[in-house]
């Protein structure tokens, strides 16, 4: 007999487990930012390792937001396959962007949809954005001084993919 394969939980396993590598880091980073300034002497060492620390959540963070992003898109997929056919699927909904399918595949499936406006789908547009724009990233030369935080992923990038997941899913399950 076939069994069921998907990969949306192996995806967001993933997903999981770099994310709780980033809590332990960021609560690393934490106790050196508490010894900051306490011996001078220390500073520069304290300075490396959070500059150290930080990196490495960025690292994991790039994990989490980009399988965080494939379990959305698995997810959603799995979803119109089971309640539609694969056949359907394939034919009317596989080559819709993740943000439509995750409007319309409801609507087909339930008769209702998410609402655009909804935390739920402002999660899944933010993510698969920010998915595409780390899939699509074009080389350049740039000052150092030019670059911003908002050029790297962080802890807060890694929390709101992991939050995308289940308040997207939770959302389509209540509908």
């Amino acid at each position: 007999d076939p069994i069921k394969w998907t990969s949306h939980l192996d995806y967001f396993r993933l997903a999981l487990e770099n994310w709780g590598r980033i809590q332990i880091l960021k609560h690393e980073h934490g106790a050196l930012e508490a010894d900051m300034g306490r011996d001078p002497a220390r500073d520069d060492a304290i300075a490396d390792q959070l500059a150290a620390k930080n990196d490495e959540i960025g690292k994991l963070a790039l994990v989490v937001v980009v399988f965080s992003a494939f379990t959305l898109e698995a997810y959603i997929n799995d979803y119109a396959i089971t309640a539609l056919s694969k056949n359907y699927f394939k034919s009317y909904t596989d080559k819709l962007d993740v943000v439509a399918k995750w409007i319309v595949i409801p609507r087909l499936v339930t008769g209702n949809q998410l609402a655009s406006g909804s935390r739920a789908m402002q999660d899944v547009a933010w993510l698969v954005a920010l998915r595409n724009t780390l899939a699509h990233f074009k080389s350049k030369e740039v000052v150092i001084a030019d670059i911003r935080a908002s050029d790297l992923l962080w802890y807060e990038d890694a929390e709101r993919a992991i939050r995308a997941v289940r308040t997207s899913t939770l959302a389509l399950r209540e509908i």
